[in-house]
Protein backbone atom coordinates (compact mmCIF):
# COMPACT_ATOMS: atom_id res chain seq x y z
CA UNK A 1 0.00 0.00 0.00
CA UNK A 2 1.28 3.49 -0.87
CA UNK A 3 2.26 5.72 2.01
CA UNK A 4 0.49 9.04 1.63
CA UNK A 5 1.57 12.44 2.89
CA UNK A 6 -0.60 13.89 5.64
CA UNK A 7 -4.08 14.43 4.27
CA UNK A 8 -3.38 12.70 0.93
CA UNK A 9 -5.72 9.95 -0.17
CA UNK A 10 -4.31 9.44 -3.65
CA UNK A 11 -7.70 10.48 -5.05
CA UNK A 12 -8.22 13.68 -6.98
CA UNK A 13 -9.31 16.46 -4.63
CA UNK A 14 -9.20 20.05 -5.82
CA UNK A 15 -10.58 21.72 -2.70
CA UNK A 16 -8.65 24.76 -1.48
CA UNK A 17 -7.22 22.88 1.53
CA UNK A 18 -6.19 19.75 -0.42
CA UNK A 19 -2.52 18.83 -0.48
CA UNK A 20 -0.90 18.98 -3.89
CA UNK A 21 -0.72 15.22 -4.37
CA UNK A 22 -4.47 14.99 -3.84
CA UNK A 23 -5.05 17.84 -6.31
CA UNK A 24 -3.45 15.68 -9.01
CA UNK A 25 -4.87 12.44 -7.60
CA UNK A 26 -1.50 10.69 -7.21
CA UNK A 27 0.22 9.01 -4.25
CA UNK A 28 3.20 10.60 -2.56
CA UNK A 29 5.51 8.02 -4.14
CA UNK A 30 4.43 8.84 -7.69
CA UNK A 31 7.29 9.25 -10.12
CA UNK A 32 7.60 12.15 -12.52
CA UNK A 33 5.93 10.27 -15.38
CA UNK A 34 2.90 9.49 -13.20
CA UNK A 35 2.71 13.11 -12.11
CA UNK A 36 2.91 14.33 -15.71
CA UNK A 37 0.16 11.94 -16.85
CA UNK A 38 -2.08 12.94 -13.95
CA UNK A 39 -1.43 16.61 -14.63
CA UNK A 40 -2.35 16.34 -18.30
CA UNK A 41 -5.58 14.58 -17.40
CA UNK A 42 -6.52 16.92 -14.56
CA UNK A 43 -5.62 20.15 -16.36
CA UNK A 44 -7.81 19.08 -19.28
CA UNK A 45 -10.76 18.11 -17.06
CA UNK A 46 -10.54 21.24 -14.89
CA UNK A 47 -10.29 23.72 -17.77
CA UNK A 48 -13.18 26.23 -17.73
CA UNK A 49 -13.97 25.37 -21.35
CA UNK A 50 -14.63 21.76 -20.30
CA UNK A 51 -16.87 22.49 -17.32
CA UNK A 52 -14.20 23.19 -14.73
CA UNK A 53 -13.51 26.49 -13.00
CA UNK A 54 -10.63 28.95 -13.16
CA UNK A 55 -9.82 28.22 -9.51
CA UNK A 56 -9.69 24.45 -10.10
CA UNK A 57 -7.58 24.92 -13.23
CA UNK A 58 -5.11 27.15 -11.40
CA UNK A 59 -4.82 24.74 -8.44
CA UNK A 60 -3.88 21.96 -10.85
CA UNK A 61 -1.32 24.21 -12.58
CA UNK A 62 0.14 25.17 -9.20
CA UNK A 63 0.33 21.54 -8.07
CA UNK A 64 2.32 20.57 -11.15
CA UNK A 65 4.63 23.60 -10.83
CA UNK A 66 5.64 22.32 -7.39
CA UNK A 67 5.53 18.53 -7.83
CA UNK A 68 6.99 18.55 -11.36
CA UNK A 69 10.28 20.04 -10.15
CA UNK A 70 12.63 17.95 -7.96
CA UNK A 71 13.81 20.84 -5.76
CA UNK A 72 10.41 22.41 -5.15
CA UNK A 73 8.85 18.96 -4.60
CA UNK A 74 11.46 18.14 -1.95
CA UNK A 75 10.81 21.45 -0.20
CA UNK A 76 7.05 20.81 -0.33
CA UNK A 77 7.46 17.29 1.10
CA UNK A 78 9.48 18.72 3.97
CA UNK A 79 6.73 21.24 4.67
CA UNK A 80 4.19 18.39 4.80
CA UNK A 81 6.35 16.48 7.28
CA UNK A 82 6.72 19.56 9.49
CA UNK A 83 2.98 20.15 9.37
CA UNK A 84 2.33 16.51 10.30
CA UNK A 85 4.78 16.79 13.20
CA UNK A 86 3.02 19.85 14.57
CA UNK A 87 4.55 22.66 12.57
CA UNK A 88 8.17 22.35 13.68
CA UNK A 89 10.32 25.15 15.05
CA UNK A 90 12.34 27.83 13.31
CA UNK A 91 15.67 26.26 14.13
CA UNK A 92 15.65 23.73 11.30
CA UNK A 93 16.44 26.30 8.65
CA UNK A 94 18.34 23.90 6.39
CA UNK A 95 15.10 22.20 5.34
CA UNK A 96 13.44 25.35 4.15
CA UNK A 97 15.60 26.19 1.18
CA UNK A 98 17.73 23.18 0.40
CA UNK A 99 20.81 25.43 0.68
CA UNK A 100 21.58 24.99 4.36
CA UNK A 101 19.73 27.93 5.85
CA UNK A 102 19.02 31.54 5.10
CA UNK A 103 21.50 34.14 3.98
CA UNK A 104 22.72 37.22 5.73
CA UNK A 105 22.98 40.83 4.73
CA UNK A 106 19.79 41.44 2.76
CA UNK A 107 18.54 45.02 2.96
CA UNK A 108 15.08 45.46 4.42
CA UNK A 109 13.06 48.66 4.55
CA UNK A 110 10.08 49.41 6.75
CA UNK A 111 6.79 48.80 5.00
CA UNK A 112 5.44 52.28 5.67
CA UNK A 113 8.01 54.05 3.56
CA UNK A 114 9.96 55.73 6.37
CA UNK A 115 13.64 56.11 5.65
CA UNK A 116 14.19 55.51 9.36
CA UNK A 117 12.81 52.03 8.86
CA UNK A 118 15.70 50.90 6.65
CA UNK A 119 18.11 48.49 8.31
CA UNK A 120 20.58 45.72 7.74
CA UNK A 121 19.13 42.49 9.03
CA UNK A 122 20.94 39.40 10.22
CA UNK A 123 18.49 37.17 8.36
CA UNK A 124 14.78 36.60 7.85
CA UNK A 125 12.49 34.16 9.61
CA UNK A 126 10.18 32.27 7.26
CA UNK A 127 6.49 32.86 7.86
CA UNK A 128 5.55 29.29 6.95
CA UNK A 129 3.10 30.52 4.31
CA UNK A 130 5.26 29.96 1.22
CA UNK A 131 4.06 26.40 0.54
CA UNK A 132 0.46 26.79 1.57
CA UNK A 133 -2.15 26.57 -1.22
CA UNK A 134 -2.07 29.75 -3.32
CA UNK A 135 -4.52 32.53 -2.60
CA UNK A 136 -5.39 34.78 -5.54
CA UNK A 137 -6.36 38.40 -5.02
CA UNK A 138 -8.85 38.94 -6.54
CA UNK A 139 -10.16 35.40 -6.98
CA UNK A 140 -9.61 33.77 -10.35
CA UNK A 141 -13.33 33.90 -11.05
CA UNK A 142 -12.72 37.60 -11.76
CA UNK A 143 -11.32 38.18 -15.29
CA UNK A 144 -9.61 41.42 -14.27
CA UNK A 145 -7.07 42.84 -13.66
CA UNK A 146 -4.94 40.07 -15.21
CA UNK A 147 -5.81 37.07 -17.36
CA UNK A 148 -5.48 33.52 -16.07
CA UNK A 149 -2.57 32.91 -18.45
CA UNK A 150 -0.60 35.93 -17.28
CA UNK A 151 -1.42 35.25 -13.63
CA UNK A 152 0.10 31.76 -14.03
CA UNK A 153 3.17 33.00 -15.92
CA UNK A 154 6.27 32.90 -13.70
CA UNK A 155 8.67 35.03 -15.76
CA UNK A 156 7.58 38.29 -17.40
CA UNK A 157 9.43 40.42 -19.93
CA UNK A 158 10.71 39.96 -23.47
CA UNK A 159 13.90 37.88 -23.44
CA UNK A 160 14.21 37.49 -27.19
CA UNK A 161 17.34 38.85 -28.89
CA UNK A 162 15.26 41.52 -30.61
CA UNK A 163 13.62 42.56 -27.38
CA UNK A 164 16.95 42.71 -25.52
CA UNK A 165 18.91 44.63 -28.12
CA UNK A 166 20.94 47.40 -26.52
CA UNK A 167 20.15 46.50 -22.90
CA UNK A 168 23.60 45.08 -22.12
CA UNK A 169 26.90 45.28 -23.93
CA UNK A 170 28.45 42.05 -25.17
CA UNK A 171 25.96 39.26 -25.84
CA UNK A 172 22.92 40.95 -24.28
CA UNK A 173 20.49 38.16 -25.02
CA UNK A 174 22.70 35.38 -23.64
CA UNK A 175 23.62 37.31 -20.51
CA UNK A 176 20.03 38.29 -19.70
CA UNK A 177 18.74 34.78 -20.35
CA UNK A 178 21.41 33.28 -18.11
CA UNK A 179 20.49 35.70 -15.34
CA UNK A 180 16.79 34.93 -15.58
CA UNK A 181 17.38 31.17 -15.78
CA UNK A 182 19.61 31.33 -12.71
CA UNK A 183 17.03 33.21 -10.62
CA UNK A 184 14.25 30.96 -11.91
CA UNK A 185 16.18 27.85 -10.86
CA UNK A 186 17.39 29.08 -7.47
CA UNK A 187 14.51 31.26 -6.30
CA UNK A 188 11.26 30.64 -8.17
CA UNK A 189 11.56 26.86 -7.75
CA UNK A 190 11.53 27.40 -3.97
CA UNK A 191 8.54 29.74 -3.89
CA UNK A 192 5.53 28.68 -5.99
CA UNK A 193 3.78 32.05 -5.61
CA UNK A 194 6.84 34.10 -6.61
CA UNK A 195 7.02 35.87 -9.96
CA UNK A 196 10.00 37.40 -11.79
CA UNK A 197 9.91 40.54 -13.93
CA UNK A 198 12.81 41.41 -16.22
CA UNK A 199 13.73 45.03 -17.07
CA UNK A 200 11.21 47.07 -15.09
CA UNK A 201 10.81 50.84 -15.28
CA UNK A 202 10.97 52.52 -11.89
CA UNK A 203 8.66 55.27 -13.12
CA UNK A 204 4.95 54.99 -13.77
CA UNK A 205 4.02 54.40 -17.42
CA UNK A 206 2.52 57.16 -19.51
CA UNK A 207 -0.78 56.66 -21.30
CA UNK A 208 -0.77 57.01 -25.07
CA UNK A 209 -3.57 58.43 -27.21
CA UNK A 210 -5.26 55.04 -27.33
CA UNK A 211 -5.29 54.77 -23.54
CA UNK A 212 -2.54 52.13 -23.41
CA UNK A 213 0.34 52.29 -20.92
CA UNK A 214 3.69 53.14 -22.48
CA UNK A 215 7.05 53.04 -20.70
CA UNK A 216 9.77 55.50 -21.62
CA UNK A 217 12.98 53.76 -22.68
CA UNK A 218 14.94 56.55 -20.99
CA UNK A 219 13.30 56.02 -17.57
CA UNK A 220 15.44 54.56 -14.76
CA UNK A 221 14.93 50.84 -14.47
CA UNK A 222 15.65 47.70 -12.48
CA UNK A 223 17.22 44.64 -14.11
CA UNK A 224 15.25 42.06 -12.09
CA UNK A 225 12.23 42.40 -9.81
CA UNK A 226 10.86 39.48 -7.80
CA UNK A 227 7.52 39.61 -6.02
CA UNK A 228 5.99 37.16 -3.56
CA UNK A 229 2.95 38.19 -1.56
CA UNK A 230 3.64 41.73 -0.37
CA UNK A 231 7.44 41.40 -0.55
CA UNK A 232 9.51 42.76 -3.43
CA UNK A 233 13.19 42.16 -4.17
CA UNK A 234 15.05 44.30 -6.70
CA UNK A 235 18.09 42.38 -7.94
CA UNK A 236 20.96 42.78 -10.37
CA UNK A 237 23.60 40.43 -11.73
CA UNK A 238 27.23 41.60 -11.95
CA UNK A 239 30.00 39.61 -13.61
CA UNK A 240 33.23 39.69 -11.58
CA UNK A 241 36.55 38.88 -13.32
CA UNK A 242 38.06 37.12 -10.29
CA UNK A 243 37.36 34.46 -7.66
CA UNK A 244 37.65 36.99 -4.81
CA UNK A 245 36.34 40.49 -4.27
CA UNK A 246 36.01 43.08 -1.51
CA UNK A 247 33.11 45.31 -0.52
CA UNK A 248 33.50 48.38 1.69
CA UNK A 249 29.81 49.25 1.81
CA UNK A 250 30.00 51.44 -1.28
CA UNK A 251 32.53 50.03 -3.75
CA UNK A 252 33.13 46.53 -5.05
CA UNK A 253 36.74 45.76 -5.97
CA UNK A 254 38.00 42.75 -7.90
CA UNK A 255 41.12 42.04 -9.94
CA UNK A 256 42.62 45.32 -8.77
CA UNK A 257 39.88 47.61 -10.00
CA UNK A 258 36.67 49.17 -8.78
CA UNK A 259 33.47 47.87 -10.32
CA UNK A 260 30.12 49.54 -10.84
CA UNK A 261 27.37 47.96 -8.74
CA UNK A 262 23.75 49.06 -9.24
CA UNK A 263 22.17 50.69 -6.18
CA UNK A 264 19.42 48.12 -5.83
CA UNK A 265 18.38 49.56 -2.47
CA UNK A 266 17.61 52.95 -3.98
CA UNK A 267 15.89 51.26 -6.93
CA UNK A 268 13.72 49.27 -4.51
CA UNK A 269 12.69 52.43 -2.66
CA UNK A 270 11.78 54.18 -5.90
CA UNK A 271 9.83 51.19 -7.22
CA UNK A 272 7.87 50.84 -3.99
CA UNK A 273 6.91 54.50 -4.05
CA UNK A 274 5.73 54.23 -7.66
CA UNK A 275 3.72 51.04 -7.11
CA UNK A 276 2.17 52.29 -3.87
CA UNK A 277 1.06 55.50 -5.55
CA UNK A 278 -0.34 53.75 -8.62
CA UNK A 279 -2.26 51.16 -6.63
CA UNK A 280 -3.63 53.85 -4.30
CA UNK A 281 -4.91 55.76 -7.33
CA UNK A 282 -6.75 52.57 -8.28
CA UNK A 283 -8.29 52.36 -4.81
CA UNK A 284 -5.92 49.73 -3.34
CA UNK A 285 -3.86 50.39 -0.22
CA UNK A 286 -0.76 48.22 0.04
CA UNK A 287 2.13 47.91 2.49
CA UNK A 288 5.07 46.50 0.53
CA UNK A 289 8.30 45.30 2.12
CA UNK A 290 11.30 45.90 -0.10
CA UNK A 291 14.71 44.34 -0.38
CA UNK A 292 17.73 44.62 -2.64
CA UNK A 293 20.32 42.04 -3.63
CA UNK A 294 23.24 41.91 -6.08
CA UNK A 295 24.22 38.51 -7.49
CA UNK A 296 27.91 38.13 -8.32
CA UNK A 297 29.03 35.72 -11.04
CA UNK A 298 32.69 34.77 -11.43
CA UNK A 299 34.57 33.23 -14.40
CA UNK A 300 34.84 29.78 -12.79
CA UNK A 301 31.06 29.44 -12.76
CA UNK A 302 30.96 28.23 -9.15
CA UNK A 303 27.78 29.30 -7.28
CA UNK A 304 29.95 29.95 -4.21
CA UNK A 305 32.36 32.23 -6.06
CA UNK A 306 33.52 34.96 -5.80
CA UNK A 307 34.29 35.03 -2.11
CA UNK A 308 33.49 38.55 -0.91
CA UNK A 309 35.49 40.17 1.89
CA UNK A 310 33.34 42.75 3.69
CA UNK A 311 35.46 45.70 4.81
CA UNK A 312 32.76 48.09 6.02
CA UNK A 313 29.11 48.46 6.83
CA UNK A 314 26.52 48.98 4.16
CA UNK A 315 23.31 47.64 2.74
CA UNK A 316 22.60 44.92 0.21
CA UNK A 317 26.04 43.32 0.34
CA UNK A 318 26.82 41.80 -3.09
CA UNK A 319 27.13 38.04 -2.77
CA UNK A 320 28.01 34.99 -4.83
CA UNK A 321 25.10 33.32 -6.58
CA UNK A 322 24.25 30.69 -3.96
CA UNK A 323 24.41 33.09 -1.01
CA UNK A 324 22.51 35.79 -2.85
CA UNK A 325 19.77 33.31 -3.74
CA UNK A 326 19.45 32.23 -0.10
CA UNK A 327 19.06 35.84 0.94
CA UNK A 328 16.38 36.49 -1.68
CA UNK A 329 14.40 33.36 -0.83
CA UNK A 330 14.57 34.26 2.86
CA UNK A 331 13.36 37.81 2.23
CA UNK A 332 10.42 36.67 0.12
CA UNK A 333 9.48 33.72 2.36
CA UNK A 334 9.36 35.99 5.42
CA UNK A 335 6.12 37.55 4.19
CA UNK A 336 2.99 36.39 6.00
CA UNK A 337 1.37 36.52 2.57
CA UNK A 338 4.04 34.48 0.81
CA UNK A 339 1.36 32.25 -0.73
CA UNK A 340 -0.71 35.20 -1.97
CA UNK A 341 -0.66 36.16 -5.63
CA UNK A 342 -1.79 39.77 -5.88
CA UNK A 343 -3.06 40.13 -9.42
CA UNK A 344 -3.33 43.92 -9.08
CA UNK A 345 0.35 44.12 -8.15
CA UNK A 346 1.35 41.78 -11.01
CA UNK A 347 -0.69 43.85 -13.47
CA UNK A 348 0.98 47.07 -12.25
CA UNK A 349 4.44 45.54 -12.70
CA UNK A 350 3.55 44.30 -16.19
CA UNK A 351 2.55 47.85 -17.10
CA UNK A 352 6.07 48.94 -16.11
CA UNK A 353 7.93 46.36 -18.22
CA UNK A 354 10.30 48.18 -20.57
CA UNK A 355 10.05 45.27 -23.01
CA UNK A 356 6.73 43.45 -22.54
CA UNK A 357 6.47 39.89 -23.75
CA UNK A 358 3.78 38.87 -26.22
CA UNK A 359 1.79 36.71 -23.79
Amino acid sequence: MDTQPPGSSGRADDGPEADLYSVLGVPAEADLQQIRRAYRRRVRDSHPDRGGSAAQFQRVRHAFEVLGDDESRSAYDRSLRRRSAGGGGDDDEDDRTGWGGYGRGTFTAGTRGSSAGAERTGGHRPSGAAHLPPVYVPDLSEPEPLSLTLTSQRVHGDLSPAGLGGLFSGGPSRRAQRSVEMVDRLVLSELPAARLFHDVSLAAPEVDRRGRPRVSRSAPRAELVLVCGDAIVVAAVVEVPAATASWDGRTLRAAGRAMTVPDVVDQARTLRATLTRRLAEAGREVALSIHGQVFLVSPDGSPMSPVVETLGSGTATPQATARAAKSVVAALAASERANHIDRHLLAALRDQLVRPDDA
